[in-house]
C-alpha cells in the first residue's frame, strides 16, 4: 500500500540520522569485489529528512522531495535484490535474508522514497533505517 505523504508528517523518518555501519549485502556476486571507499565516505555522516530537502552526503542528498511511504514484503527491498535469484542457484529466501539483516516484520517493511535519490530508505525496527547501494547495506539510526 502506496501514499504519498507531506514532509511534516513524515512520522518515524522525519529528522536527523547517523550512518552507523554497513555490511556486504547478501546479494553481492562473490566473483566481484567490494570497494571500501564509498562506505569511508558514508560512515558517521548525517542524513537528515525534511520538507525540502533530504540533507546528506552524496549520493544521498537530494532537494525537493516528493516522499511516498509505503508498506512491502522483503522480495521489493533494495529494488527486489533480496529476491534476485542468483546464477546457478534457485531464488533466495527473502523473508529470512530480511530476518538475517534485522527487520523486525520481514513481511510489512515500511519504506520511504523521497522521489529525488534513486535511494529507498527501509525501517529496520524503531529507531533504524537501512538502505542498499553499491553491493553494500546501510544501517541508519536516530541522532
Amino acid at each position: 500500500m502506496m501514499h504519498s505523504v507531506l514532509a511534516a508528517d513524515l512520522g518515524e523518518f522525519a529528522g536527523a540520522w547517523t550512518i552507523r555501519s554497513s555490511s556486504v549485502a547478501p546479494w553481492k556476486d562473490p566473483k566481484n569485489p567490494v570497494g571500501t571507499t564509498e562506505e569511508k565516505a558514508l560512515i558517521g555522516r548525517t542524513v537528515t529528512f525534511s520538507r525540502n530537502a533530504v540533507a546528506g552526503p552524496h549520493p544521498i542528498g537530494c532537494e525537493k522531495p516528493t516522499y511516498k511511504v509505503e508498506t512491502v514484503g522483503p522480495d521489493m527491498i533494495f529494488e527486489g535484490q533480496l529476491a534476485e535469484p542468483r546464477e546457478g542457484a534457485k531464488p533466495p529466501d527473502a523473508s529470512a535474508a530480511a530476518s538475517k539483516l534485522g527487520f523486525a516484520d520481514p513481511q510489512h517493511i515500511v519504506t520511504l522514497d523521497a522521489g529525488c535519490t534513486e535511494l529507498q530508505f527501509h525501517l529496520v525496527k524503531p529507531g533504524t533505517l537501512a538502505f542498499g547501494l553499491n553491493n553494500r547495506v546501510y544501517l541508519m539510526t536516530r541522532k
